[in-house]
């Protein structure tokens, strides 16, 4: 854990860890606040939080940055909360997706 803190552009697959672990803790807070999540449900929620943080972190950190403009904030606390919100958000933005997918196509769509 020190190469992380020593080293923050550390990355595998093209995904800083940092953004990585901001993603999977948001995933995880996300299964805990559902409460309805099984194991398998919980652990997709922690993969697919992860990797929304790992890739859009850096998209949504310019965004972020550029719509707030707040003098003085470094943008490095502001990486670890977007990548956090992003793995948070991530489960239900691939909800979102697979549901206007199977609109798109004609296919029933569940209400819940």
């Amino acid at each position: 854990m020190n190469y992380l803190h020593s080293n923050p552009e550390a990355a595998a697959f093209g995904v800083k860890l940092v953004h990585l672990i901001a993603g999977v803790a948001g995933g995880i807070v996300r299964s805990f606040v559902v409460g309805r999540y099984g194991i398998i449900e919980a652990t997709s929620a922690v993969i697919v939080g992860g990797l929304t943080a790992g890739y859009g972190t850096p998209t949504a950190t310019s965004i972020v940055c550029k719509w707030l403009s707040v003098a003085g904030y470094s943008a490095a606390g502001l990486d670890g909360a977007v990548g956090f919100l992003l793995g948070l958000c991530g489960m239900t933005f691939a909800e979102v997706a697979i549901r206007w997918a199977k609109q798109w196509r004609g296919l029933p769509v569940p209400k819940e």
